[in-house]
């Protein structure tokens, strides 16, 4: 007798109650240490962090209790409130360039072609590659002093803007390289999902007069398109909470031009020293994420009329 038929079985002369509550609460126990290490690496920290967020802490310590202070010390002081701002056109840029860009290569990839195998790995290397190492690949690039952007640029007479000096520039040149290091992510699930798209259902709309965009329209978008809300979500999270792009491309500026919430989260919490303040500000990022996944969620049950 298996495990699944001890588990399910309604014999009492086989199985005792006690032994059957015992194998039914198996796998809960086998899971157990997975969770707890969840639990100790995730839920107690963000726990910790809604709890030091009302106090001024030094340090990990605890100091007194002062309610909703820390909360208007990072949105009213310091650009608080422009850092919310640039936090969401740094996301936005960043959904608008990798979720079209990573889907127009999955569905490229998706074709026969020589070499595909090997253009799909080099395709795959800026998603393995850290943000640490990608943001100063990028912040090297675009140097106006010694990048190569700048410096090809200049050979054919173009110019090429200062993404130290300009706040335009700056912001272009930190949302371009997030978008180069999350579209092979979209393309991944997109690339994933394509390939479970029934080739019959495909080919029997082209047999019938569907034309290749009436194909992807009313066939593969669909089918897919479920898929693409998730890449999409965690393409968001990833960048909303992203910090070394930023950081190490431009620090912020100028001026606070690129500050995010996540930079200003990183600077109170370890230039400054005020956890008490950089805890709210996480908790308010966390709270902004979860308010973004559940407004995805939602469209998605819409969809299928839940």
């Amino acid at each position: 007798m298996t495990f699944a038929d001890l588990r399910d079985t309604d014999d009492l002369s086989i199985v005792d109650r006690p032994r059957r509550r015992r194998i039914a609460m198996f796998p809960y126990l086998m899971l157990a240490p997975a969770f707890l290490l969840i639990a100790a690496v995730s839920f107690l920290p963000i726990g910790y962090a809604v709890v030091q967020s009302f106090f001024r802490s030094s340090n990990l310590n605890l100091g007194r209790f002062i309610e909703w202070q820390n909360y208007s010390d990072f949105f009213l002081t310091r650009n608080g409130l422009g850092t919310v701002a640039n936090s969401l056109v740094f996301v936005a840029g960043t959904i608008a360039i990798a979720v079209p860009l990573g889907f127009a290569l999955a569905l490229a990839l998706n074709k026969p072609m020589p070499l595909r195998g090997l253009i799909r790995t080099l395709l795959i290397l800026p998603w393995l590659v850290s943000n640490l190492v990608g943001a100063l690949l990028w912040g090297w690039l675009g140097n106006p002093q010694y990048g190569l952007a700048p410096y090809l640029l200049e050979q054919i007479g173009v110019g090429f803007p200062n993404i130290i000096t300009d706040p335009g520039a700056a912001m272009t040149s930190v949302i371009v390289a997030s978008a180069w290091a999350a579209t092979p992510l979209v393309m991944v699930f997109v690339l994933a999902a394509l390939q479970t798209v029934p080739t019959d259902l495909i080919e029997a709309a082209r047999i019938d007069g569907a034309s290749s965009w009436q194909r992807f329209w009313s066939i593969t978008l669909p089918l897919v398109r479920n898929t693409t809300m998730v890449a999409l979500i965690l393409t968001s999270l990833h960048a909303f909470k992203s910090v070394e792009i930023v950081l190490v491309m431009t620090g912020g500026g100028p001026n606070g031009a690129t500050e995010t919430m996540a930079l200003k989260v990183f600077k109170e919490a370890f230039t400054l020293l005020r956890l008490g303040v950089g805890s709210a500000g996480a908790v308010a990022i966390f709270l902004i994420n979860v308010m973004f996944t559940m407004a995805f969620v939602r469209v998605l049950r819409t969809e299928h009329g839940a």
